[in-house]
């Protein structure tokens, strides 16, 4: 099964202080453990539950950072940032 597969990994109870208890298999495939961040997602009417990368969140401001020392805002490279996808997409697929 594809790893982007949507999957049932079992039936949790929400408890009395709304805490939930995650799957012993999915903590130990991603590493989590008392402490460890999760991101919550809604997407539609389902929950969605992502680790939290912290490699790449430093990664992240690292970058953010470095375009505000050029004086490149946020903004302005996300702007440019779909331009740029576009004219990849379009020489990688359509020759």
């Amino acid at each position: 099964m594809p790893e982007s597969s949507a999957r049932p990994l079992g039936t949790i109870r929400v408890g009395e202080k709304g805490e939930i208890t995650v799957p012993a298999a999915y903590r130990k495939k991603h590493k989590l453990s008392k402490g460890s961040e999760v991101l919550l997602l809604q997407v539609g009417a389902a929950l969605a539950m992502v680790p939290v990368d912290l490699t790449l969140d430093r990664l992240c401001h690292r970058i953010q950072e470095n375009l505000a020392g050029q004086g490149i805002s946020l903004e302005q490279a996300q702007k440019n940032l779909e331009r740029v996808r576009r004219c990849r997409f379009q020489r990688l697929y359509r020759g």
